[in-house]
């Protein structure tokens, strides 16, 4: 059953249904973050599962088996998006953010086979924000995500050919909304604020099978969330709860050795966007089912190639190339999630400044393809009395910077 309110009354429950209408992101597909290494973003992540760097254990734990000293990483991401929609018969509105993304990580062997690792990012985020007053303002003004995932892994050597890796997952996510809850200027906002945190797994695998080449395949798993919070609205405040359960996500990468200075990569990577089908939206204290968000996604793609040369022992250069498929299309793209298939075009470098401390740095550019429509009308589930036409148009610049530290032995005196 659809709630259908009217436009002067969008406060009744239509904020909820907006929880899981989350801020886009141009990085990864909806509302998933893909920068998460610095050096794998040079390459447009390509052959992230196959590679050796400790940051690319976010795609595959397995990758940990190639740790043979105590290791951190440290990555910082800026992201300059320009997220614009052109509503039919009004202005044109800029609704993108900045935002800054860091990730963590590090390894320790525990003997010549197995090495724990741990990693601390930020898998969903970024935000959105309209005008106030804009022509689609009760379709959403702001947007905002946050999330934050701990993961211990082990992995285990099992041979010169095969290493295999695990690990848990446990993730705080947190959203803030806002939209109006009429179509006049100055409108008062209804906002939804919501948390809670799930528990997951990821797990892989690293062979070897020839001279030179590496495959790949590592799994995260969907985390589901019971999101705990209240609904705002002009005539006061009121508890709401929903479900939400983050996508799965595969990914397949290839890494071969042409010579001793030149290597090419791909990366296949499948996330599961599409069990985000029709999500139940609660009332928080009588735990009745208000109303059903029917948000229809299909599953993302990603397809990359890259390559990265040595130009000496202390300087790589990398470059890759990527096609991703995003998990809307015309009928259920949104004003918080305008997002349109991409192109990414990636280059990076690496200065390895000693053995031990290494410095790497990638620019990242995602182009959307076309104008990406978004049009909400009369028998759309969506549809609040209020018909709404606009193309989008998104283009985002991400500048990282990581720096790999090596050890001999535990920092700070630890034993």
């Amino acid at each position: 059953m659809i709630f259908r309110p009217t436009v002067s009354h969008t406060w009744r429950g239509i904020f909820i249904l907006a929880c899981l209408t989350i801020a886009p992101d141009a990085r990864a597909g909806g509302f998933g973050i893909r920068a998460q290494s610095a050096e794998g973003f040079g390459a447009a992540i390509a052959g992230v599962a196959a590679g050796n760097a400790l940051s690319f254990s976010y795609w595959n734990p397995a990758v940990l088996a190639n740790v043979d000293r105590f290791q951190v990483e440290g990555v910082s991401n800026v992201i300059f998006p320009a997220i614009s929609l052109d509503p039919a018969a009004s202005n044109t509105v800029d609704i993108g953010k900045g935002a800054l993304v860091p990730a963590m990580y590090m390894a320790m062997p525990l003997n010549s086979r197995m090495t724990l690792g741990m990693s601390i990012t930020s898998p969903y985020g970024l935000a959105t924000q309209a005008p106030t007053n804009w022509a689609g303002q009760i379709y959403g003004r702001k947007s905002e995500i946050f999330s934050i995932n701990a993961n211990p892994m082990l992995s285990y050597r099992v041979n010169d050919v095969l290493s295999v890796g695990v690990g848990l997952q446990v993730q705080y996510f947190k959203t803030k909304l806002t939209q109006a809850v009429d179509v006049v200027p100055f409108a008062p906002d209804a906002m939804l604020k919501a948390d809670g945190v799930g528990v997951g797994f990821n797990l892989g695998m690293q062979l070897k099978p020839w001279a030179g080449g590496t495959i790949g395949l590592g799994y995260r798993s969907a985390i589901s969330h019971d999101l705990d919070g209240h609904l705002t609205t002009p005539l006061g405040r009121a508890s709401a709860a929903a479900g939400l359960t983050t996508p799965a996500l595969a990914s397949l990468g290839v890494r071969q050795e042409l010579n001793e200075r030149y290597r090419v990569m791909g990366t296949v990577e499948w996330t599961n966007w599409s069990r985000l089908g029709t999500v139940p939206v609660y009332d928080g204290v009588s735990g009745g089912v208000l109303t059903t968000l029917p948000l229809r996604y299909r599953d993302g793609w990603l397809f990359s190639v890259g390559g990265e040369y040595d130009f000496s022992q202390k300087v790589t250069a990398r470059a890759g190339v990527g096609y991703e498929i995003a998990p809307m299309n015309d009928m259920t793209r949104d004003v918080r999630l305008p997002e349109p298939n991409q192109v990414i075009l990636s280059a990076g470098l690496s200065y390895r400044y000693s053995e031990r401390t290494t410095l790497d740095l990638a620019i990242t550019q995602s182009l959307g393809l076309g104008n990406g429509a978004v049009t909400i009308a009369s028998g759309d589930p969506r549809y609040l009395g209020l018909p709404f036409s606009a193309t989008s148009d998104l283009n985002v610049t991400i500048v990282s910077a990581g720096l790999k530290m090596k050890f001999d032995s535990l920092p700070f005196g630890i034993r």
